[in-house]
């Protein structure tokens, strides 16, 4: 028997850029190749998330909107069509989908993936993230025994950190939150300095004085690139992991001097690189739960949510929101 599906149901709202509450919104149906999800947990990516409710970046359309774009739930009905993806009514699943905190989402079909429900299932409701990474690595080359830099330790970054020391680089980690720092010392690289303390090339030339294999900037700051292509050796590879709001611009000859690579690597890979993610997550080999500050149930997300607005963010970390018996 299907479940009951209720005409509406508790969510994250943003009324107005920089401003959430909690309230209530229409549980739609599922158009052809879509998926309604009864959320069990979602997933909040600090940095991404704010370009988008406070206006920088219009990801989820005019205000009102339900922010969110990752989840893990489980599938209580099907558009129309046949096509299933091989996923059956009640079965546990991960999603990259837009508007998630809440009890109730949708999902795309071919952006939704069966998981299993292991002690590391609600670890899954920041899956995009640790794609993010590995799709860059990935697509950068990067190889065992390489030298590498990243620039930024919000979740992206921590996760691109774990997966390239996971990989055999040498891996190095610039941040200002002290917070961070901590966290990603003794979770995420095998050393860690102080963005705050100076250019990274300052602090960090007197130990790789020929600069390192490959350096990901990950911040989505435009004003930090040129200080990512000073750190890099001759014929390196740069990583534009982050998202530019704006046009960027840098110092040409730090590049054409160097030779380097350019990579762009763009939302969370392939198929593959998103099973491989999540199926390292739930098994507990990508361990997630130490870059997790914030666990809390749907009744306490608004009040959560409100302080990212705030400075409070540099604070936080992961925030996981557990919508399990929202009603």
């Amino acid at each position: 028997m299907a479940p009951l599906i209720p005409v509406d149901a508790p969510a994250l709202i943003v009324p107005e850029f920089g401003r959430v509450e909690l309230g209530r919104r229409p549980v739609t149906h599922p158009g052809p190749g879509k998926v309604l999800i009864r959320t069990d947990f979602t997933g909040v990516s600090v940095g991404t998330e704010m370009l988008a409710a406070t206006g920088v970046r219009p990801s989820w359309g005019p205000v009102p909107f339900t922010p969110g774009y990752q989840g893990v739930g489980h599938i209580v009905e099907f558009g129309e069509g046949e096509e299933r993806h091989g996923l059956m009514l009640g079965e546990a699943v991960a999603c990259f989908a837009d508007r998630t905190h809440g009890a109730y989402f949708i999902a795309d079909l071919e952006l939704t993936y069966p998981i299993e429900e292991t002690d590391s299932y609600h670890m899954a409701a920041l899956f995009v993230p640790a794609a993010v990474g590995l799709n860059a690595i990935d697509k950068a080359g990067l190889a065992s025994g390489d030298t590498v830099l990243v620039l930024g330790q919000g979740l992206i970054g921590q996760a691109t950190a774990m997966l390239a020391r996971d990989r055999g680089a040498y891996v190095v980690v610039s941040e200002v939150s002290p917070e961070r720092r901590a966290i990603s010392g003794a979770h995420c690289a095998d050393r860690v300095i102080d963005g705050s303390a100076g250019s990274p090339w300052s602090q960090l030339q007197p130990d790789f004085p020929d600069g390192f294999d490959m350096v990901i900037e990950s911040t989505g700051v435009a004003a930090l690139i040129d200080s990512a292509l000073e750190c890099l050796r001759f014929e390196g590879t740069m990583v534009f992991e982050g998202v530019y709001p704006d046009q960027v611009s840098f110092t040409f000859e730090l590049a054409h001097e160097r030779q380097i690579n350019a990579v762009f690597p763009w939302f969370i890979g392939t198929s593959e690189v998103r099973r491989t993610v999540l199926r390292r997550i739930v098994s507990g080999e990508l361990d997630f739960d130490p870059l997790i500050t914030n666990q809390v149930n749907w009744t306490e997300a608004d009040a959560t949510y409100r302080r990212l607005f705030t400075p409070e963010r540099d604070h936080l970390n992961g925030i996981v929101i557990d919508w399990r018996g929202a009603e």
